[in-house]
Parts: structure tokens; sequence; C-alpha cells
């Protein structure tokens, strides 16, 4: 390989979507990136990163890769699940020590347009100040001609909440690699998009929040399926907020260790990954045993901190929508709280 070219490693996270993945690499390989006529200077390789799979994705992926070999595809097979855990093995396998970019995606979406992934390289390489692009996550349903009622108001409330949001989409990003291998994940996060966004803002838990460290590139997008059922709905929010809140306990560790170590939060995780794999768990015990009640109140007021910003006819519009998400996220946090008093929370899929 020519030492001048751009070299971009794309990290596709997969965990049992034999029934997506398909799809998913059929729309990557329309990404110009990999068209050397206009991308001459890029060597952009795929990994799929099949963790904990009990179905047939791994055999599924590596067939369509075999048929596919401009994708510079390969398999990774994970024995242990977690997106995590897959998250590590990927920016710090010896392949990657020299990646310029990393591209990190679900195994489940499909592309806004053809020049997606070469956009968020773009311009994160124009900028100096962001370590990170995202673009827009966009519902699938948005394509729909025709929309029930139900995802008409699922799209403007997703809408209202995300605009002007910073926060890092897991299902696509593109990060610089000299400041993605300077992290690493704890094992067994629920939530482990929110944790990178932290570890780059504070440049790992260094410094006040920076959020000019995450570009958000919004002419491009991608589409995910939303969770179909008001069941799978609610799974999906338990989890979030699990996630989110094992992650707030994380980062009071890390704010207090960092300043009395003056040691990175890489660095930190990394070691405390090596010598005390169980180290998250005795965090979240020590943090139950002290606190009462567990979780802490801000949760409580999330939807109605971030309707406070909306001018006065967006108040208006949104104040009924914002009620029920609120007090069925209430409903969500008490049961939570009962789980987390016996349980640490940790691998919750």
């Amino acid at each position: 390989m020519e030492a001048h070219k751009k070299t971009v490693a794309i990290g596709i996270f997969a965990h049992n979507e034999m029934d997506n993945i398909v799809t998913t690499l059929e729309s990557l390989a329309q990404q110009d990136v990999f068209s050397l006529g206009i991308f001459p200077d890029y060597h952009t390789t795929v990994s799929v990163l099949a963790n904990g799979c009990t179905d047939e994705t791994a055999n599924i992926a590596e067939a369509y890769l075999s048929q596919v070999p401009a994708l510079n595809g390969n398999i990774v097979v994970i024995d242990k699940p977690g997106k995590s855990n897959a998250w590590n093995e990927f920016i710090h396998s010896s392949e990657s020590e020299f990646v310029d970019y990393f591209v990190c995606m679900d195994s489940d979406i499909t592309f806004g347009s053809g020049n997606v992934i070469s956009r968020l390289i773009d311009r994160l390489s124009a900028s100096e100040e962001a370590y990170l692009a995202v673009d827009i996550a966009e519902k699938d349903t948005l394509l729909k001609s025709s929309k029930t009622i139900s995802e008409k108001i699922s799209l403007i409330f997703s809408r209202m909440m995300k605009q002007g949001s910073t926060a890092v989409a897991g299902s696509l990003y593109c990060a610089k690699g000299e400041r993605l291998r300077k992290i690493y994940m704890p094992e067994g996060l629920p939530v482990e998009d929110g944790f990178l966004r932290a570890m780059i803002v504070t440049d790992l838990f260094t410094k006040k929040d920076n959020n000019k460290r995450i570009l958000v590139v919004d002419d491009a997008c991608h589409y995910f399926t939303p969770d179909a059922s008001i069941r799978s709905l609610l799974k999906h929010e338990e989890r979030l907020l699990i996630g989110t809140f094992i992650n707030s306990v994380i980062y009071g560790y890390l704010w207090e260790t960092v300043a009395h170590t003056q040691i990175d939060a890489g660095s930190l995780v990394a070691r405390n990954n090596n010598e005390r794999p169980n180290w998250v768990e005795e965090l979240i015990v020590n943090y139950r045993e002290k606190h009462d009640p567990l979780i802490p109140k801000h949760f409580y007021y999330k939807y109605w901190s971030r309707w406070k910003t909306f001018g006065p006819s967006k108040k208006i519009l949104s104040f009924t929508l914002v009620s029920i998400a609120s007090i069925v996220k209430f409903c969500l946090i008490k049961k939570i709280e009962k789980r987390l008093s016996r349980e640490s929370g940790l691998g919750f899929w």
C-alpha cells in the first residue's frame, strides 16, 4: 500500500443480524469511497464484527463479501457478545494501528446517498477542532409515501428532540484514527455511543465539555428501522435509561480519578479492563450502597429541559407529546430503579 494513501477502516458491528446484514452491505457497496476512479488516494477496508452471534450472520456476510471484492472485506468472529468489547477489538487491533479514519456503523442501516462516508471524511479532515463527525440518523418510515398517524407523531417528536443536538448516533459515525485509538470502552456498556461522546468532548475527561469536538454533517443521512411494536420500543428505552445511568456513574468516577491521578480516562479504562475486569460492576454496587433514590432527579426532566429551549409556538404544539413521553419515562425509570437495586445492568441488550 502506498504511503500517501488515506487509510479508512469501516467496522460493521453485528449481533444476530442475518436478516439485515446483506441489505446493509449492499447499501455500503454503493458508497463512492470504494471507487478508485473518484478517490484514488483512499485505501478502504471493511470488517464485519460478528460478536456473540448465534445465527448465520457471519456466514451470510462472508458469502456476500466474497462476491464483492471491491469492499476489501473480512469477517471478525468475536465469541463474546457486546458492542463495547467488539469496539475495543476493532479500534485497537494491530491492523488498525495506522488507520487515518475509522467509520463505525451498525449492521441494520442503509445510506441516504452514495457519498455519505466520503462527505463525513472530507468535512472531518477539514476541521482541526473536531475529532468525530456524524450525519443525520433518520427513521426509514420517513421514506414511506403513506404514513400512519403514530408514525407521523414519532417522526415529529424525534425531529424536535434531536434538533441542535451533538449526540453521537452509534449507528454511524466517522472519527480521526489518532483520537479514537486513545479511547477504550468499559466492557458491557448498554449505551456505548454516549460514553464515546463523553470521552470525545472532554478530551478523555481532562477538560470541560467542548461540543465542537463533534461535527454534525446535516446534509448527509442514513436510515434505520425503528422498533415496530410498543413492547420493543419500551424495551429499547429501558436499555437506554439503564445505559445512561451506568454511564453517569462511570463519569463521576473518571472525573474524580483523572483529577487525582493525572492519568487520562482512556488509559484508566484500559488499565482497569486489564487489571480489574469487573471494575464497572464494583462501581455500580458502591454507588447503590450510597445513594437513595438510586436514579438522579435530572433523569426525570430530560424532555422538559429540551422543551424549555423551544420557541413559543413549538412549546404549545409539543406540550402534549412531551407530557405523554415524560409520563412514560417516569414509569420506566421506576421500573429500572427496581431492577438496578438487585443487578448491575451491564450487558443489557
